[in-house]
């Protein structure tokens, strides 16, 4: 059985809170690959950002 399915096997983390893990993790990683490439936008920049492009609030 690989981890990934062990995981899964006995996550407890409901699908809306892993939806939003997984929102911020690609927040965070967005925006600090932004800054390693020279952006000067925060997290909360790139936030705005997502929101516009995927309509959410």
């Amino acid at each position: 059985m690989t981890k990934t399915k062990r995981i899964k096997k006995h996550s407890t983390i409901s699908p809306e809170r892993l939806a939003e893990l997984r929102r911020a993790t690609i927040i965070a990683s967005t925006g600090a690959s932004t800054r390693l490439a020279g952006s000067k936008l925060s997290d909360k920049e790139v936030e705005q950002v997502v929101n516009t492009v995927f309509g959410q609030k």
